[in-house]
């Protein structure tokens, strides 16, 4: 997840699932490994992903915008970052031209794998209509308190609630303005943070929605930023079905 300065503007760059928990409570182990992928760029860990076909992942635009495909692999059927795994070269990424770097509306891409990863789940693509109040899961290897420049070896997940979108904006007022194409979800003292860029929030085991950006890490009553997946649906099949 990018961080929102109080400005509005982006700093940092996307390296890896981040999750925040009160100190006193270890994160759980994600018991699974699913369609939760992770994209590298040079061979080092970048950020999230989520495997929606057998030659594609969705990841965040800003993970990927404006580096050569020839730099980036995905890692793809592992918990934990020291296994081997799948590893799949990209062939190419697309980003939509809504795209903004600036506002980050529309913060998506479609990653396309030279070749298929096969045995994992793929996730299905978002379906369902929720309502402010409901969990979504988020899990990824980041660091696990904010100011970490590493992240874990381990996959960990946490649950986020969604809320109110004129909730969130809110609580974030001239600090930043929602985009089109944005929903927010907070829990109290649990998070994605930097980094956390690309994975995805899964809802009723579908793929709905992508870490996108945030102010802080569980910081005060920020929540955190998400590129809604029914907004992208469009967008993401056809690159698919192309």
């Amino acid at each position: 997840m990018k961080l929102l300065q109080q400005l509005g503007r982006l700093q940092g760059k996307p390296s890896h699932v981040i999750v925040i928990q009160p100190a006193s409570h270890a994160l759980s182990r994600a018991l699974w490994v699913g369609f939760v992928v992770n994209l590298r760029n040079n061979g080092r860990f970048s950020c999230g992903g989520t495997l929606v076909h057998r030659l594609h992942v969705v990841t965040a635009a800003h993970c990927v915008a404006g580096i050569a495909a020839s730099r980036l692999s995905v890692q793809a059927g592992v918990s934990s970052l020291s296994e081997r795994g799948q590893i799949r070269r990209v062939s190419r990424y697309f980003v939509p031209p809504a795209y903004n770097s600036n506002s980050y509306n529309w913060d998506v891409a479609v990653v396309r794998l030279q070749s298929a990863i096969t045995g994992i789940n793929v996730a299905p693509l978002c379906s369902s209509q929720w309502r402010a109040g409901a969990f979504m899961r988020v899990s990824g290897w980041g660091a696990t308190r904010y100011g970490n420049s590493g992240g874990t070896n381990q996959l960990r997940t946490v649950q986020l609630q969604i809320i109110r979108r004129d909730t969130c904006q809110r609580r974030y007022g001239s600090r930043t303005r929602l985009q089109p194409s944005n929903f927010c979800a907070f829990t109290r003292g649990r998070d994605a943070c930097t980094g956390d860029s690309g994975t995805g929030a899964i809802y009723n085991n579908q793929l709905c929605g992508i870490v996108s950006v945030g102010l802080g890490c569980a910081s005060g009553n920020f929540p955190g930023i998400y590129t809604s997946i029914n907004v992208a649906r469009s967008f993401i099949n056809g690159i698919i079905r192309s």
